[in-house]
């Protein structure tokens, strides 16, 4: 996509992107895959793995300037205003979160053969396959250029995708929609984790910028972020400019769900892929009144919280603590979701 276009999907659209974790020299735990009791399988085929209680510290742990100074160090001074430490400054205080009960959350993103049995069953139509619905954005092979087209929605992105992929192209209230029409099917209540949960669930017990480490180049193993074939590919779209890890993740659009690590609590793609909806309004000073226990987000506000990073996102954008905005009725081409639930039925199927 041009300039201003990716400002619009990795900045203006997901206006406000801020923060990264606490830093520390410690790397993640090597991720245990969870089972058994700790996952089960609905009836449409969705994997959900058991979240336990527990406390966090959310945010991060250092300035927004030491974290700008990190990323320019790392990959070069920024002259285009992107990594400055106003990027960052919402990613603080740093405080301590409880979250009281244990939940499911999904195992991998929402797919799109996933999403497709909901319109089927359904006949729901997305925000952008609305006659007055705004339009999504799409990969235009012939001028190599992400654009936003009526033609584009989660049926059509540009670029391959089956349905073993992350659904995306997809707005908040879209994935609301799901959610109300899968607890309708399952008989319990689905819906968007919150910011708070999402975290938590992230970080599975470690500190560092992402799960694998404090490292960028460990994105490689475990997540699809901005890679260097993908800036080799976009390059003349300028939609992966020059902050990727040098390494390969082996895709440069979206990758089908679970191709990487998991982290500890047995989650994949928590870092990259598809950036991912979450139920809160946004807030920018909303860390600094905070409750300790089960914090929502605001009771208002003009934009949902997106959390996780993409396939064509910068590290500094990857990170455990970033977060994204966007309108509720926006749609994307790396954006996706993933659900939450409470503790299921005794009778739902192990796996």
């Amino acid at each position: 996509m041009n300039r201003s276009m990716f400002r619009q999907t990795c900045k203006a659209a997901l206006a406000s992107l801020a923060a990264l974790g606490s830093l520390t020299l410690a790397t993640a735990a090597e991720p245990k895959h969870s089972g058994g009791q700790n996952q089960i399988t609905n009836s449409i085929g969705m994997k959900l793995t058991l979240i336990p209680a527990g406390k966090f510290m959310m945010g991060s742990g250092e300035s927004a300037e030491e974290t700008a100074a990190f990323f320019n160090k790392t990959f070069g001074e920024d002259s285009e205003g992107f990594l400055t430490a106003g990027a960052f400054e919402d990613e603080h205080p740093q405080h301590q979160v409880r979250i009281t009960k244990p939940f499911y959350m999904g195992t991998y993103h929402v797919t799109r053969g996933q999403f497709h049995q909901f319109v089927k069953d359904s006949g729901y139509k997305t925000d952008t396959e609305k006659a007055d619905g705004p339009w999504a954005f799409g990969w235009n092979l012939e001028s190599r250029l992400f654009e936003r087209d009526a033609e584009y929605s989660w049926r059509k992105v540009g670029f391959e995708q089956t349905d073993e992929h992350p659904v995306v192209n997809v707005s908040w209230n879209d994935a609301v929609a799901f959610c109300k029409w899968l607890s309708k099917k399952e008989g319990k209540t689905y819906r968007l984790p919150t910011e708070a949960e999402w975290e938590y669930a992230c970080r599975a017990g470690t500190t560092t910028r992402y799960y694998s480490g404090d490292d960028p180049e460990t994105l490689a193993k475990v997540a699809n972020v901005a890679d260097a074939p993908a800036k080799a590919k976009l390059s003349e779209s300028e939609s992966v400019r020059t902050w990727t890890i040098k390494g390969s993740d082996g895709y440069v659009f979206t990758a089908p769900v679970g191709k990487f690590k998991p982290n500890a609590f047995g989650l994949y793609d928590m870092h990259g892929n598809a950036w991912q909806w979450c139920a809160d309004w946004y807030g920018a000073e909303y860390y600094a009144k905070s409750p300790a226990d089960d914090p929502t987000g605001p009771n208002t506000g003009n934009a949902r919280v997106l959390r996780g990073g993409s396939w064509e996102c910068w590290p500094s954008d990857d990170l455990s603590t970033k977060r994204g905005t966007s309108a509720p009725d926006q749609c994307i081409s790396s954006t996706g979701f993933r659900v939450a639930c409470a503790r299921p039925a005794r009778d739902d199927k192990e796996d």
